[in-house]
């Protein structure tokens, strides 16, 4: 994440990354949170776009929540 960081702010202020909502994903959600990172505000993504309220969707590896970042 340090290698990948460095290298983003050779060319943003900002970092934006998506991590997968189930529990498969919660070590990187963890880790994200320990590292700065804070949720967007967009809500959840589900295949590529925001989710409406009360759509339906599949607790997959496409539905999302965005994160960013100040370097």
């Amino acid at each position: 994440m340090d290698a990948a960081e460095n290298e983003a702010s050779k060319f943003s202020k900002m970092v934006y990354l998506a991590v997968g909502v189930h529990s498969g994903y919660g070590p990187a959600q963890r880790m994200y949170v320990k590292r700065g990172y804070n949720f967007d505000g967009s809500g959840v993504w589900y295949k590529g776009k925001p989710l409406d309220p009360y759509d339906p969707c599949v607790n997959d590896d496409d539905l999302l929540l965005f994160m960013s970042k100040e370097l």
